[in-house]
């Protein structure tokens, strides 16, 4: 939730390494509660922008978060 509520265009080239950083700093200044309330509000006020936007942010991180298996 965090790098769907923070303000990064979907535009942007985001490397592994700056999807971390977003989500860490998004969630520094704004906290899980906050980060949820904000997507809950996005996704009641607009859920086709919301749609896009989520699976946008599960992509990244599911490829930031998901750690190197050397070797494999």
């Amino acid at each position: 939730m965090a790098l769907f509520v923070s303000d990064t265009s979907q535009t942007a080239d985001l490397d592994d390494t700056a999807v971390r950083e977003t989500v860490e700093l998004t969630l520094e200044r704004l906290g899980p509660d906050e980060c949820y309330a904000r997507a809950a509000e996005v996704f009641g006020d607009r859920p086709d922008v919301a749609l896009t936007r989520i699976t946008w942010a599960r992509e990244l991180c599911t490829r930031a978060m998901t750690p190197a298996f050397a070797g494999v």
